[in-house]
């Protein structure tokens, strides 16, 4: 009989995972008896959250410190500070990558954003991307705090300055967003190469 084997028959499974002694699901069977589970940091462990839980959790906490804040400072004040702040973090690009392609890096996002937004494609070509977003996962986390002109700040607005930090002749626009109350997000993004 093998350690792991001995081990998971003498020790019921609660004493187990209070001690931290691996995944049970592993420790339990999953795994053959010779193949050891790999060691995984607890930082680096899947966290069963969905999206919205994850959104809820990271700007939930953001939205209440923000409002604290705007009781400082006022909530015009606040949201231009916001959008300050963004605007230092994503300084414009001052070299562009000659290489740079529109598409590519449009499609490189779409992964990522897939679970955090509903769009369509509205117009893609070499020079113009335009998306029309019909669902937000920011904008239902902002408006649920009833906060969604500090989400404009932080969020939407940031669209702009990512753009001008990727590339000196890429630029955003949108004139609908759904954190400001309209129907849909109007994302146009124009590269000028």
């Amino acid at each position: 009989m093998n350690r792991r084997k001995f081990i998971t028959t003498v020790m019921p499974a609660c004493g187990l995972s209070c001690l931290g002694v691996g995944n049970l699901a592993g420790i339990c069977g999953s795994a053959s008896a010779d193949q050891e589970e790999p060691m995984v940091h607890k930082f680096q462990k899947n966290w069963c959250k969905t999206h919205e839980e994850a959104f809820e959790w990271r700007f939930g906490y953001y939205i209440e410190y923000m409002e604290q804040f705007a009781k400082y400072l006022g909530r015009d004040e606040l949201v231009q500070m916001i959008k300050r702040a963004v605007d230092d973090s994503l300084p414009p690009a001052k070299v562009g990558d000659p290489d740079f392609s529109l598409r590519r890096w449009i499609q490189g996002g779409n992964d990522m954003y897939a679970n955090m937004m509903t769009w369509e494609v509205i117009e893609q070509t070499d020079t113009v991307y335009e998306m029309r977003v019909s669902e937000c996962l920011w904008c239902k986390i902002f408006q649920k705090h009833n906060a969604a002109d500090i989400g404009y700040a932080s969020v939407c607005y940031s669209d702009f300055a990512y753009a001008r930090s990727v590339h000196p002749k890429l630029s955003m626009k949108h004139t609908k967003t759904l954190m400001n109350g309209d129907g849909y997000c109007n994302h146009r993004w124009i590269f000028e190469g």
